[in-house]
């Protein structure tokens, strides 16, 4: 299905024919011109949902109602390798909150059978056929302050889908800061579970507002491949 919407490139992304434009250093506060909005405060038009009514565009942040389970991946580009920097911050929930990596669209499973990330402690769980578990020995999590998930952190993925590397950090934001040291809270290895996929919120369960904003993503990586920008 998706084959016949998108071309594969041998860096390992699938690329859509009208991909966003790169944002330029000035546009975005991380002095990385490779990096390329996702999300520009009122469309919703380049992500996909699981669920009618599950998400809305809400105060220049992607805002979940809170309606059902589900997820909402970034349709312009599925990335292998990648850089995903995003603020995240829980309005309501009995679950923390969590994105996807390295999924699937084709066939859609379960969390897109994704290697699941928690933002912004690291908390994690392995949606794979055959695993569907919390990955054991797969995660490492790092000592750090706990941050409040009710208030506004900044967190930062980076992928490499050869190695099979990926690697969380974060950092709360405070006052009027737009952005902060992070530190590593979370990594994962596995050489088999690097693949081109979908970038995806998800919400665990329903009940559950997370909201997201300022959300960039870099694949292929130009800046500083396999190093943190924000730390």
């Amino acid at each position: 299905m998706l084959r016949k919407l998108f071309g594969v490139l041998a860096a390992g992304i699938v690329v859509a024919s009208a991909m966003a434009p790169a944002a330029t250093a000035a546009e975005n506060p991380y002095g990385d011109p490779n990096l390329v909005s996702m999300f520009d405060g009122t469309d919703l038009s380049p992500w996909t949902s699981s669920k009618p009514g599950l998400w809305s565009a809400k105060n220049g942040v992607i805002h979940g109602n809170g309606t059902a389970r589900g997820w909402l991946y970034y349709n312009k580009q599925q990335v292998g390798t990648f850089r995903w920097i995003f603020n995240v911050r829980q309005v309501k929930g009995n679950h923390k909150p969590t994105v996807l990596i390295w999924g699937t669209t084709d066939p859609i499973r379960d969390a897109l059978s994704a290697i699941q990330f928690q933002p912004p402690n690291g908390g994690h769980w392995d949606y794979r056929p055959g695993h569907n578990d919390g990955g054991g020995k797969l995660f490492k999590q790092l000592s750090h302050t706990t941050i409040d998930i009710k208030k506004w952190a900044q967190c930062e993925l980076i992928g490499d889908m050869a190695t099979g590397v990926a690697r969380m950090a974060c950092c709360p934001l405070t006052g009027t800061a737009v952005t902060c040291k992070g530190v590593e809270v979370l990594r994962f290895t596995d050489k088999t579970a690097g693949r081109v996929g979908p970038l995806a919120l998800q919400v665990h369960n329903s009940g559950i507002q997370d909201e997201y904003r300022g959300l960039y993503v870099e694949s292929p990586v130009v800046t500083k491949p396999g190093e943190f920008l924000t730390m």
